[in-house]
């Protein structure tokens, strides 16, 4: 990944450069971790209308990564994407089985939970394998 190119083409304004580069600042992919370029990077995508950065700034906020830790925050962003991002689904259906610093709720957990069930066969990744299978072990339990 060409760093130099990328972070021209993220400061002109580009959806995909800021994408990118925010994720990598995230992951520390070609660069080193740095939570505060990963923020303005995502959010600068974000509000051009990346899914996918929505998403790694809802991570941001639920694991208080370079930011206040604000689970309130990270479901929110979780939910406006939540019908175009499979691992929405998945980290809202989290959030609600867990109960951790929002109120277990497990209707509310079954609900994004049974919607991500929905999306087999559109997913593809072995992570994403996996979160299926979670999602049908909860909605069996339940």
């Amino acid at each position: 990944m060409d760093i130099g190119e990328l972070r021209k083409k993220a400061e002109l304004g580009s959806c995909v450069a800021q994408s990118v580069l925010g994720i990598g600042y995230l992951e520390g992919i070609d660069v080193e971790v740095n939570y505060q370029k990963a923020f303005r990077f995502l959010s600068a995508a974000a509000n051009q209308g990346a899914s996918r950065a929505v998403l790694n700034l809802a991570r941001m906020y639920a694991e208080g990564l370079g930011v206040r830790k604000d689970v309130i925050e990270a479901v929110r962003l979780c939910e406006s994407v939540s019908n175009s991002e499979f691992l929405a689904l998945i980290a809202l259906g989290r959030f609600y089985s867990r109960g951790t610093e929002v109120p277990a709720d497990s209707g509310e957990a079954l609900r994004w939970y049974s919607a991500a069930v929905g999306w087999e066969g559109r997913v593809g990744d072995c992570e994403e394998i996996e979160e299926i299978r979670e999602a049908k072990a909860y909605v069996r339990r339940m």
